[in-house]
């Protein structure tokens, strides 16, 4: 979504700062900060009898508090989806966990403490626990334990929201150390437009939330909320991961120009949407969207897609645990459905590495991104892995699944996985439930899985790229790393070849080849990937329209030749230089922008 409000534009210092882009789209308008309340907890020591009256006071803190995410709950299910209702799972998970409520009791009763204490000290020792974890996802999920330890505080206080629809007006920037989802979620319709935090990644549950709302939202700023003042202007780009403080003239006019190219795309829509991604000279190029929500199946076509590249399905198990079977079959049926007769692509958990699981993650590997994950905790948790391919095939009624096998990088992995679908297909057919065909895929992220792809291209029906980690693994860069992240270069040689030597293996066996990654969205990629002989696109399906005015405005043989002089060359900048003088005017001319076209903004930047 992207949303401006016309304010006029404080003479304050200009401040550019880069975070993590938490949900796509640009919102122009004035800030308004947020912080929780300060909580002051005093430490007694109480005689025994007000032991009970203090044990009453906190349980029935805990049961209001319960009510409370209960009712959120139920906003967000009739505004969003069951889905994103789930999130809230947690919350209730964890205010019902009797470790956590005994412990209270316990130190209420055996230590004679006041319930505030009691509560203070439990609930502080667990938020400390999570953020200390090495797991970004586990760090991010220390917010939901912040929100019930104000929730709990303002319960026994009697003292109402954290943050209440009345303290803000309409159409503001939120701006703080960090948000909350339920106070996201309670806030009505159209009153925030965007927010930037200090903390928080693109896998805490209020940038999920976000995305569902279309909310755009950068995080991971570190200190924004010390650096912005109440009513100061704003631009937050979330796809970008940027926000701009007190903008100059020229940030306003570039994205007022954003503003209005979304507009136009949007009027666009319904005209554009039936359109082939076709290039000129008769090229077509299969465009289909990245989701991590069942309920943004509903939204894909719209955007222009032809169906579903990749379906993250460990978003199911991130939110609750580990899901039950009937569960996995009412999401995995519910896009299928949504989408069918196109085709929807839903990759086998991709745990470990910083998405954590619980229950089958480990939490103290020295390198979680080399270790135990992806296929090799499915193929170790055997049970785990058959229940989810059941379920898949189970869901399968109308005939449009593709099953993405994530960081296969041996022969032996893929044999073992196929033979589970295959025994799968069997138990299930033995009850009398039968599927239809179902085509297999892996991803290629890996070097070894790319030294091994003419093998693995005799043995599966597509590939899937994974740019993220192939240009990670490749360049022995980990982007998060801020002494290195601007070695992690899409257009490096090493990875352009490659991306070519897949496609190559992948064609003379006859099956398609698509890129997942997040390079597969960037407008100057798009030329080169589809240059090198890339079938298949996947991406947010906020960037989809884009692509297809990119796609429709070329002549292939134009691109081809491109790629052909980009394989010969043997560095990056050379590739970089050559793409942008290339097609930067091309770019421009039809309105969109490129993380290689587009140069830095000037400023103050806090890189993170």
């Amino acid at each position: 979504m992207i949303t401006s409000t016309k304010n006029p534009i404080k003479k304050r210092q200009r401040i550019v700062l880069v975070g993590i882009p938490a949900s796509p789209g640009y919102a122009m308008g004035h800030c308004h900060t947020i912080s929780n309340r300060e909580v002051t907890v005093v430490e007694e020591t109480l005689p025994n009898e007000r032991l009970a009256q203090e044990e009453q006071l906190f349980l029935k803190a805990i049961n209001n508090t319960i009510k409370d995410i209960v009712q959120i709950k139920q906003i967000t299910v009739n505004r969003l989806g069951i889905d994103e209702g789930r999130i809230f799972d947690a919350h209730l998970m964890i205010l019902k966990d009797p470790t956590l409520v005994n412990g209270i009791l316990d130190q209420i009763k055996k230590e004679n403490k006041n319930a505030q204490w009691a509560v203070h000290t439990q609930i502080t020792q667990l938020i400390s626990t999570f953020e200390s974890h090495k797991s970004a996802l586990m760090r991010d999920r220390a917010m939901d334990l912040k929100d019930l330890y104000h929730r709990l505080m303002g319960a026994l206080e009697d003292s109402g929201p954290v943050i209440s629809e009345d303290e803000i007006g309409n159409g503001v920037i939120l701006v703080g150390h960090e948000l909350n989802p339920s106070t996201l979620i309670s806030l009505k319709k159209d009153q925030v437009i965007a927010f930037a935090t200090d903390s928080g990644g693109r896998t805490s549950h209020v940038s999920i939330l976000a995305r569902s709302m279309e909310i755009p939202a950068v995080s991971g700023l570190r200190n924004v909320s010390a650096m912005v003042q109440p009513e100061d202007s704003i631009i937050v780009d979330g796809t970008g991961g940027m926000i701009i403080i007190n903008p100059n003239d020229d940030d306003i006019r570039k994205y007022e120009e954003k503003l209005e190219v979304f507009k136009r795309q949007q009027r666009e829509l319904f005209t554009m949407r039936q359109l082939e991604p076709m290039t000129r000279d008769g090229k077509y190029i299969t465009l289909h969207a990245n989701i991590e929500l069942t309920i943004e199946a509903d939204k894909v076509l719209d955007y222009g897609a032809s169906g579903i590249g990749l379906y993250r399905s460990e978003f199911l198990f991130f939110r609750k645990g580990l899901p039950s079977f009937e569960e996995q079959v009412q999401a995995y049926q519910y896009i299928l459905n949504a989408l069918t007769p196109n085709s929807v692509t839903i990759r086998t958990l991709d745990a470990g590495g910083d998405k954590l699981v619980a229950d089958i993650s480990i939490s103290n590997e020295a390198n979680p991104f080399m270790g135990w994950r992806s296929i090799r905790v499915c193929l170790d948790h055997e049970d785990l892995f058959k229940e989810q391919l059941k379920a898949l095939i189970t869901a399968n009624t109308q005939g449009n699944l593709r099953i993405l096998l994530p960081m296969i990088s041996s022969m032996q992995e893929l044999r073992r996985s196929k033979a589970h679908i295959e025994t799968c297909k069997k138990e299930l057919e033995a009850k009398g439930i039968f599927s239809p065909k179902i085509e297999l895929g892996i991803m290629i992220e890996v070097p070894a899985a790319v030294v091994l792809v003419d093998k693995f291209a005799k043995e599966v029906d597509f590939f899937s790229i994974g740019t993220n980690d192939l240009i990670q693994f490749t360049l022995a860069v980990d982007r998060t790393n801020e002494l290195i992240s601007s070695m992690f270069q899409p257009h490096h040689p090493a990875v352009l070849n490659m991306i070519h030597k897949t496609v190559m293996a992948a064609h003379r066996e006859g099956i398609p080849v698509a890129v997942c990654g997040e390079m597969s969205a960037d407008p100057m990629s798009t030329l080169l990937l589809v240059g090198l002989g890339v079938d298949e696109l996947s991406m947010t399906p906020w960037s989809i329209m884009e692509c297809k005015k990119i796609i429709r405005s070329i002549n292939y043989e134009d691109v081809r030749e491109t790629a052909h002089n980009v394989l010969k060359m043997d560095d990056t900048e050379s590739i970089n230089a050559y793409l942008k003088k290339k097609y930067s005017q091309t770019i421009t001319d039809l309105g969109i922008s490129s993380f290689i076209s587009s140069g830095d903004l000037d400023g103050d930047s806090n890189p993170s």
